[in-house]
């Protein structure tokens, strides 16, 4: 007897040690016998399996420490707080994505770029504004490196890429994008004039960014957006889109984005949370807390929550009598550091700023973002389940920033 004691021990413990090199599977659908690649025999008439009682006893003790060992894999996070969903066991939060805006000023200027390679563990997908969509439904190049190859090593370190396509300034008594929106021509035109472009740089998608946009236009946007989801979407590309933030229909500047109905017709919908103070107004902070919670709320009601990125801004904004600079955060600090002066902390905006005299006697107020008001920011991601982060702009941002966005969106 106790050599069979020995040999069903034995016999366990090698079924032990194979089962867990093998993949771990997310669903516990399978049977032992399905992770090894074994089948049981059942009759023709779907009755019970010939399973012997020693097979079925190994299969329910393996079936409890994988359970135990597979609970643990899955329904844990790194600071060892349950995650899982109670009645089902499995991971109920999908993981979350940080899209990283891509700029190049000048020709030179590679600063989203190095950004974009030393934080690919992070980054999982870019948006490079590299075009712009005129009045007459062309694309303009905006320059900047060569688009190939950024896109190439992009891809390398598995960092999806699309096309940020913004619309032509009003210089006239018609705004470019009225014309365009309003034509179904010019529509299909310009709809075609991106199709090229993607294709031509081997993109993964497109990110449109139409702003100020008439709110008469609002059925024309929310139209352009599903012919140009039916062009693209078959094709295998993401479409995606940026929209103003607003908390109720009574905001011009945002009316012309029809939250419920353009969710229809994106993948992914960046709402940008961010210029809550700017050029317009007088100091005050770059993203309010209260405001960036409450514009997100809003969205919630329209927007499926897995569409739905929080804008996250990396700059800050210099106010004077002689008017309103945007800053990096490099050039925020070099501030702080020539005048002598230390970064005060608005908890309830949950904001850092401080103000200094320049030279020339002229009064200063400076409000920016860090990685310390960006942590409240990614709480919001969290507490609302929503898809990720959008982050205007790559090369910007507080170096401490990268820690921070790692513990949330680390590949």
């Amino acid at each position: 007897m106790s050599k069979y004691k020995n040999l069903i021990s034995w016999l366990v413990m090698a079924v032990f040690m194979i089962t867990i090199m093998l993949p771990i599977t997310p669903a516990y659908a399978f049977s032992v016998s399905d992770l090894l690649g074994q089948t049981s025999g059942s009759s023709d008439s779907g009755g019970a399996t010939g399973m012997s009682t020693g097979q079925g006893m190994l299969n329910i003790l393996l079936g409890l420490i994988m359970g135990k060992f597979m609970g643990n894999a899955f329904n844990t996070s790194t600071d060892g707080s349950a995650k899982g969903n109670s009645a089902s066991g499995l991971m109920n939060a999908a993981q979350k994505e940080l899209v990283g805006f891509y700029a190049e000023w000048w020709g030179t200027d590679t600063s989203s770029y190095d950004s974009m390679m030393k934080n690919a563990d992070a980054i999982k997908t870019i948006a490079p504004f590299w075009a712009t969509m005129q009045a007459d439904g062309t694309v303009t190049d905006r320059g900047g490196n060569d688009h190939s190859l950024v896109a190439k090593n992009a891809r390398q370190k598995n960092i999806s890429v699309l096309l940020l396509v913004n619309n032509a300034k009003q210089d006239g008594d018609i705004p470019p994008i009225h014309t365009v929106l309003s034509n179904p021509a010019l529509r299909a035109k310009a709809i075609e004039n991106f199709e090229a472009y993607i294709k031509k740089y081997d993109l993964d998608g497109i990110n449109i960014d139409f702003e100020m946009v008439p709110a008469e236009d609002r059925d024309n946007l929310t139209a352009f957006m599903r012919e140009l989801y039916a062009r693209l979407k078959p094709q295998g590309y993401i479409v995606s889109l940026d929209v103003f933030p607003k908390q109720d229909e009574s905001n011009d500047v945002a009316a012309a984005y029809d939250y419920a109905e353009l969710g229809k017709y994106a993948d992914k919908i960046m709402i940008m949370t961010y210029d809550n103070h700017g050029t317009w107004s007088g100091p005050g902070p770059i993203a309010d807390i209260r405001w960036v919670e409450n514009n997100l709320k809003y969205a919630l009601k329209f927007i499926p929550k897995n569409k739905l990125y929080l804008g996250i801004a990396a700059y800050g904004y210099d106010w004077s009598s002689q008017g309103v600079q945007s800053l990096e955060f490099k050039a925020v600090m070099d501030l702080v550091q020539r005048n002598s002066k230390e970064v005060q902390w608005d908890d309830t905006s949950k904001s850092p700023y401080f103000s200094y005299t320049a030279a020339d006697g002229t009064a200063h107020t400076v409000w920016f973002e860090n990685s310390e008001s960006l942590k409240y920011k990614l709480a919001l991601i969290t507490k609302y389940d929503i898809a990720g982060a959008a982050m205007w702009k790559l090369g910007e941002e507080d170096p401490a920033f990268w820690p921070v966005l790692r513990d949330k969106f680390r590949k």
